[in-house]
């Protein structure tokens, strides 16, 4: 016993640093943020304690509840075509083709293209005077078409650049699990008679669902978190039509100088997520159970 405790000590003492580090950009951070969010500030000083009083003042504020939808909107939009995007491409991949290590390589790039070059190329690709898409929309039907100055094409130009940019994740994670389905499997169910649906619905499926919903949970944060995409290509407008929670973190810390309001509304957002993590990571245990 005295033995096994002496190495039991021995590995957290090699451990400490690393958790020391972890609680140090990690866990103070956020309870730093706690503590300033229970705040009236001027500028970086606390000045009254003022406890729940910036969540409350959030919450009833109808722009902080239309900030919530704007980022659920954002959030499962894009969720409702990257997914489906990267789960199509991934099965095309996995099939025999002629120049597949090519087509790989072309599909991959827009992931390693940053979200500000990503949002300047959208940005420039719809220009409503000199982009390429209105140039083209002006030769068909005479007159552009301002894909950023009215609220809905903005939200929806907002998610197709993000997926753009973001499709190759799931594909690239769902690629790998697909080719971890042994081709016997498909060859059995063949020969039982099942159509492409079925071995698709009954073989695939089922044994990457743990893939498709660990995907599931890292893009749901990613896009409830992103700041970037939204700041550079939109701004939040027009008329805060695109003005997502990550976005108002940003405008009132750093444009406004609230950071006790603005620390509020980063805590909710931090528990949107533990809930989104939570949820997510429920469905995979009951479907491992299953």
């Amino acid at each position: 016993m005295l033995h096994q405790w002496n190495r039991n000590r021995i590995g957290v003492l090699f451990l400490l640093p690393s958790i020391l580090l972890v609680v140090a950009v990690t866990f103070a951070p956020i309870a730093y943020a706690i503590w300033v969010s229970l705040h009236q500030t001027f500028y970086l000083n606390l000045t009254k304690f003022i406890g729940l009083q910036n969540y409350v003042a959030f919450l009833q504020d109808p722009t902080g509840r239309d900030n919530i939808l704007k980022s659920f909107t954002y959030t499962f939009g894009s969720l409702a075509l990257a997914l489906p995007i990267g789960m199509g491409l991934a099965l095309l991949l996995n099939r025999p083709m002629r120049f597949r290590v090519f087509i790989r390589s072309i599909l991959i790039t827009p992931w390693i293209v940053s979200l500000v070059v990503t949002a300047l190329l959208w940005a420039w690709l719809l220009n409503s005077e000199y982009g390429p898409v209105n140039f083209l929309i002006r030769l068909w039907l005479g007159a552009p078409f301002d894909f950023l100055g009215q609220p809905v094409p903005a939200m929806l130009t907002l998610i197709l650049a993000n997926v753009w940019q973001s499709y190759p994740y799931p594909m690239v994670l769902l690629l790998a699990a697909l080719q971890t389905v042994p081709n016997e499997l498909y060859e059995a169910a063949k020969v039982d008679g099942a159509s492409a649906w079925q071995r698709y619905w009954k073989v695939t499926l089922p044994l990457i669902r743990n893939t498709l919903l660990i995907t599931t949970i890292m893009l749901s944060l990613q896009y409830f978190n992103m700041v970037t995409l939204v700041f550079v290509l939109t701004g939040g407008g027009p008329v805060r039509a695109t003005d997502v929670l990550s976005l108002r973190v940003y405008r009132e810390a750093f444009a406004f100088n609230h950071l006790g309001l603005a620390s509020a509304i980063a805590i909710l957002i931090f528990i949107f997520n533990i809930v989104f993590s939570l949820l997510y990571i429920r469905a995979l245990r009951a479907e491992s159970h299953y």
